[in-house]
């Protein structure tokens, strides 16, 4: 698949110097800064602002990790502390849109791939929250759907066995099926607003009762494993 040909803007709206304020302030994301140490949970809740704006403290037994800023590389970087500290069965995932501000399509879909391979290597599953279409970043928009039809083909490869190592929600489309309201958004257009989580949580919830489901919209399979 060829890469989008987009015109970046000098700097992403929501890649900032919070993660690495983060790094130099406190030396670790994880028990720098005061922050007591991470105990084991079963899921953890890792990537960008996506994540870190997202109320996640209804889901029993998980943390939340998220940062500001985050960067596929980022979440790489860090993955052997965190996973070794916190010991997930699962980690939902959200990274990819910052990095397209920078980089390609295919060096951001080999910077996932890494993450999740790494992920799998510590014994656990990914469920991979997909891009959105903001409003605010229309220009990015042919490289998001370029970018998620790679995590789709990767996540049915993985599927083996009737197993689901990989499971990607298509948030963009499904939010297009609703016609991508404003009401989905915050007022700047580019993160999520209570709506837009309300939806995450329903279809992330719904994603939790089939083991067998590899991509799912808008609350519905669109794939599943087969031998």
């Amino acid at each position: 698949m060829a890469e989008a040909q987009i015109r970046r803007p000098p700097t992403h709206p929501n890649h900032g110097p919070r993660w690495r304020d983060w790094m130099l302030a406190c030396g670790s994301i994880l028990v720098g800064c005061g922050r007591p140490k991470p105990e084991p949970v079963e899921v953890l809740f890792a990537g960008d602002s996506d994540i870190e704006g997202w109320n996640t403290a209804r889901y029993a037994d998980s943390a939340n990790i998220g940062v500001g800023g985050a960067v596929c590389r980022d979440t790489r970087e860090t993955l052997d502390d965190t996973l070794g500290m916190f010991k997930p069965q699962a980690v939902v995932l959200v990274c990819g849109e910052n990095d397209l501000w920078e980089q390609g399509v295919r060096r951001t879909f080999n910077d996932f791939s890494a993450v999740v391979e790494r992920i799998h290597q510590a014994g656990a599953s990914v469920i991979y929250m997909g891009t959105k279409p903001e409003p605010l970043t229309a220009d990015l928009h042919s490289a998001y759907r370029d970018y998620d039809a790679l995590i789709r083909g990767h996540a049915i490869d993985l599927a083996q066995d009737g197993s689901t190592p990989l499971v990607m929600i298509d948030v963009y489309t499904a939010f297009e099926a609703l016609g991508n309201p404003d009401s989905l958004y915050q007022n700047d257009r580019l993160h999520l607003s209570r709506a837009g989580y309300a939806l995450w949580h329903e279809w992330l919830t719904t994603a939790w009762t089939d083991e067998y489901c590899i991509v799912w919209e808008s609350g519905r399979c669109q794939a599943v494993w087969e031998q």
